[in-house]
């Protein structure tokens, strides 16, 4: 079927692997932190449950959030179609392991979809469970 074409025919040997980042993802060493932050975000008028619980839904749709373990909401500004929230959250996060992971901690939130505005990032290291209970770093891939 493919007989004439040459870059489909066997090369007789191992080929060397290369990495490709088309195909697969680096590999990063990541960290869990205790971050306790200052958010500014909009809470759906529908949301299931109280204010509190449409604000942990908000918090937990943030890819680095693994668990969130308090809120405390401080401002409500009820919009057309939404809540504008400024809650203060205790939350668990996978960050890269980086020297600054206020920073870190801060772009991650950044990314969440309906956060507006990330203020007081107070980050702790000492939530890294694998670093406590195997003295490695966690390395995920993807």
């Amino acid at each position: 079927m493919f007989a004439d074409c040459p870059s489909l025919l066997p090369t007789g040997g191992p080929v060397p692997a290369e990495f490709d980042s088309r195909r697969e993802r680096m590999a990063t060493t990541s960290q869990l932190v205790r971050v306790t932050a200052d958010l500014t975000m909009q809470v759906p008028r529908n949301a299931t449950g109280d204010l509190a619980q449409g604000v942990t839904n908000v918090v937990r749709g943030v890819d680095a959030v693994a668990n969130v373990d308090d809120v405390d909401v401080t401002d409500l500004r009820p919009r057309l179609n939404d809540l504008r929230v400024d809650a203060t959250v205790a939350v668990e996060m996978t960050v890269e392991d980086a020297p600054d992971v206020e920073r870190a901690s801060r772009d991650a939130f950044g990314d969440g979809f309906g956060i507006e505005a990330v203020e007081s990032v107070d980050a702790e290291r000492g939530a890294d469970r694998a670093t406590a209970d195997t003295g490695e770093r966690v390395q995920e891939y993807g």
